[in-house]
């Protein structure tokens, strides 16, 4: 038999530190190439879609595996999104395999799945039921009347958590047999498109065919004329089915295609909504074109320009007359918001402007729907369903682009571009910053409250700078006042509901003049903890070291950090008393409360238990947006880039949980969410008012966001950080270390913290516990190294990862986990 010629070095999306090298088939040579997926067997059975990263002639040291299957026709990435990822890898300390699960959509990961039947033998005998345990018996009922069963499906069965033990065992006595099934997880999702028919186009054909509809079907000529009206005001004359059944009957719609008067063709979920009337972006004020033209001049210098523009200062006009610019290029646009609700309602704007060319990119994606966007990205040029725009959350980062020209990161501040679980944790803001750089892009950093290092960088010449400092059509800035909760007239009355009395008063009046109302709470749930009210004891996780939080709507009282629920105690634990009291404010009681204080108003809750479904963060904000709600009570997610109209006041129902984080970010963040939301008030078309409830007014916190005083405020955190010895003066690298054994924790913990101290001395910090030491039954302990900005980073990884490598080689920590975070926010 002829030995291999050729080889492969594939990507595994796994947590392996290496690239590993397989053979290809004679007959297969013709078909690889750097880029394609393979499918592969790694280990004894299991089978894994590999990434071929290199095609070579150098057969490793042992006879390797030759590759399965080519999966692809043509490469689904180049050099530089290898260098992107290798990058990712290299600097935020994880394996290339991580980064690759991470960028790949779904409906592009194959892998084998166990299969659970029976063995030919046990066929063949056909024992005794009785000689098989009650257990071993339910499976081999099961299999005989489902021919195969999954694990999950096993343990569903057996009322098990984990049937590995049971399994193996009839592994081992020929009762079963495993076998590895490869699944493609991708069926692409299509969307029927229909048109009037190139015949009824014709003026004389149409004028026969109106008069005949006009007398014995009204329904079928409402349709006719809408495909009319459509094709005259937006020239689209594909209409999704969806949209037509907005407005019409589905049989009228039918029998028109059966008479041939309409067109159907079924297209791919990406091209399917074309159709907005396209128009220009609209014209800039003086101001905002100034801006523009000072961004234009900062990028011959710099490829990065931070444009710090007020609240309300239309900055996302201006990121329009770019993203047309860039498109005229021929390039495409990468356009980052850090929430998801971000995207509801800038896609309305900015298709108007981009039409087709726009894609949306986010999490609550369907895997079909985000393998469709990150195949567009791949479509030849000058189709029409190319994706050139992509609006899209921290995620849309990692997509493929063949020709970018331009990213824009709106609010760029915010602590949401972070990735904190599972591996790669990098941060979409810098991640941008590197990709752009890669493709000799231009990158605009948003933001009315730029981060401390982002400013940094930009008044030390490593960014451009570029200020806005008036609102559009000269709106003014929304007042804003401290309200003194100390102060016994202010006492927060209606059942503890958080409203001050001028708060209550402010809201009312709000109304009465027809304008909108946002109240912020950073705290979701009803109500943060449950107290005895004779002992004082509060019910705890049984997992984490956290207290469990009430949620009236489903009725229980529920962990955030693990999920773990039980229905409210009926009496108290330690001292059997049965009055327990719901203590502290979530978002669910002010909605409760404001309901029942002011009940002529229409009051809606913005938060994470609210947006469970994939539709519901588009339906609060439109359903607000439109008028229909009066009040929406919310929590972070309100204060991120949202833009309506018709709010008068903004209220942080609050603001001492915002300044009172243990953090070294806690001044910076606190002044930038204050000044994000009150910012959401007066707008446009009504004067603007914040208040902010607090017992600590004479925080100078609160003294800078009165006064909108950024640079007060960068220059005393500034001033601490250098003091301290924190970014961006240093560089953070957090590693936690995490084992369900206390003790294995402490020493696995004391043993790595020595390790790093013998190489890095007294610039590592810990280990210690962290603010909660136990989640999801692990204990936790954390490890903190500040790095000098002028070591060799480089050096320092190749260090660290020799430590991480030599503490995963003793045995006794092999069940220590390490979690690796770089640049932690």
């Amino acid at each position: 038999m002829q030995s291999p010629s050729v080889f492969v070095d594939v990507i595994l999306p796994l947590q392996v530190q290496n690239n590993f090298t397989y053979s290809v088939p004679a007959e297969m040579e013709k078909n690889v190439r750097p880029g394609m997926r393979v499918l592969v067997q790694f280990g004894k059975s299991k089978f894994y879609s590999a990434l071929i990263r290199r095609i070579h002639q150098n057969p490793p040291i042992h006879p390797p595996k030759g590759i399965e299957e080519v999966l692809d026709e043509k490469p689904l990435l180049d050099e530089i999104h290898f260098l992107f990822w290798e990058w990712i890898s290299y600097y935020y300390m994880c394996t290339i395999g991580e980064v690759m699960s991470a960028a790949l959509p779904a409906g592009l990961k194959m892998s084998s799945e166990t299969k659970i039947l029976l063995s030919p033998r046990f066929l063949e005998e056909n024992p005794n039921p009785e000689k098989l345990t009650d257990q071993e018996f339910l499976i081999c009922d099961a299999l005989k009347k489902r021919k195969t069963l999954d694990v999950k499906e096993a343990a569903i069965i057996l009322s098990l958590k984990n049937p590995q033990n049971l399994l193996r065992q009839m592994l081992r006595s020929n009762i079963i047999n495993f076998q590895e099934e490869v699944r493609d997880k991708y069926g692409a999702k299509k969307v029927t498109m229909i048109k009037l028919n190139e015949e009824f186009e014709k003026e004389e054909k149409l004028n026969k065919l109106l008069p005949e509809l006009e007398k014995k079907s009204f329904p079928q000529l409402e349709i006719v004329l809408h495909f009319i009206r459509e094709q005259k005001d937006s020239k689209n004359k594909w209409l999704s089915r969806n949209s037509i059944l907005k407005n019409f009957k589905a049989h009228a719609l039918e029998a028109l295609i059966q008479k041939n008067v309409l067109t159907k063709e079924i297209w791919g979920f990406s091209i399917a909504e074309n159709e907005l009337k396209i128009e220009p972006p609209y014209s800039l004020q003086g101001f905002q074109s100034k801006a523009l033209a000072d961004i234009k001049e900062k990028f011959t210098e710099n490829d990065v320009c931070l444009l710090h523009g007020i609240t309300g200062s239309g900055k996302t006009e201006i990121y329009c007359h770019l993203i047309a610019e860039t498109l005229n290029a021929g390039k495409q646009v990468l356009y980052l918001v850090p929430e998801i609700a971000l995207t509801t309602q800038l896609l309305g704007r900015l298709k108007k402007h981009f039409g087709p060319s726009l894609s949306v990119f986010h999490s609550r994606f369907s895997g079909r729907e985000r393998l469709e966007t990150w195949q567009s990205l791949n479509k030849p040029e000058g189709g029409e369903s190319k994706a050139r725009v992509i609006l899209g959350a921290r995620s849309a980062v990692l997509l493929p682009f063949r020709n970018l020209g331009l990213i824009v990161v709106d609010e760029e501040h915010d602590s949401s571009y972070k990735q904190h679980d599972p591996a790669p944790r990098y941060h979409a803001r810098d991640a941008a910053i590197y990709m752009a750089s890669l493709h000799n892009a231009k990158v605009v950093l948003g933001t009315a409250t730029p981060c401390i290092e982002s400013y940094f960088n930009a008044t030390n010449g490593k960014y451009g700078l570029v200020n806005l400092n008036e609102r559009f059509q000269s709106v003014s800035l929304p007042e804003i006042k401290i309200i003194d909760l100390r102060n016994p007239e202010e006492a927060i009355g209606s059942a503890n509901c958080g409203i001050s009395a001028s708060l209550k008063i402010a809201v009312e009046e709000s109304l009465k003049r027809k304008e909108q109302v946002i109240l912020f709470q950073n705290r979701r749930g009803f109500a943060p903890y449950t107290e005895c009210s004779r002992c004082s004891f509060v019910p705890q996780c049984i997992q984490c070291d956290v207290s469990l939080i009430y949620h009236k709507t489903n009725g229980k009282l529920t962990c955030h950090y693990c999920g773990y629920s039980i229905l409210p105690l009926k009496n108290c634990p330690a001292c059997g008393n049965i009055h327990l009291l719901h203590k502290g404010l979530g978002t669910q009681k002010i909605e409760e409360e404001l309901s029942l204080l002011i009940p002529e108003a229409k009051v809606k809750r913005l938060d994470s238990d609210a947006v469970r479904g994939k539709y519901a963060f588009s339906q609060i904000i439109e359903s607000f947006d439109a008028g229909e709600t009066d009040i929406l009570v919310g929590t972070q997610m309100v204060t991120k880039g949202l833009d309506f109209d018709q709010v008068g006041l903004v209220g942080v129902v609050q603001a001492d949980a915002i300044i009172r984080q243990p953090d070294f970010r806690s001044a910076e963040r606190a002044f930038q969410i204050i000044t994000q939301v009150a910012g959401r008030a007066g707008r446009k078309n009504v004067k603007g008012l914040a208040l902010i409830q607090t017992s600590q007014p004479e925080n100078k916190i609160f003294d800078w966001v009165c006064r909108n005083d950024y640079s007060g405020m960068y220059e005393a955190v500034l001033n601490e950080r250098r003091e301290f010895g924190y970014p961006p003066f240093l560089r953070l690298i957090h590693i936690l270390v995490i084992s369900m054994q206390y003790e294995l924790l402490q020493e696995g913990a004391t043993f790595l913290a020595e390790k790093i101290k013998l190489r890095f001395g007294n610039l590592v910090l810990g280990p210690a516990f962290p603010h909660i030491p136990r989640v999801r039954g692990e204990y936790r302990k954390q490890i903190l190294l500040k790095i000098p900005r002028e070591f060799s980073a480089q050096k320092i990884r190749f260090e660290l990862l020799a430590i991480f490598e030599e503490f995963r080689a003793e045995k006794i920590y092999v069940r220590v986990k390490l979690k690796i975070d770089v640049d932690p926010n």
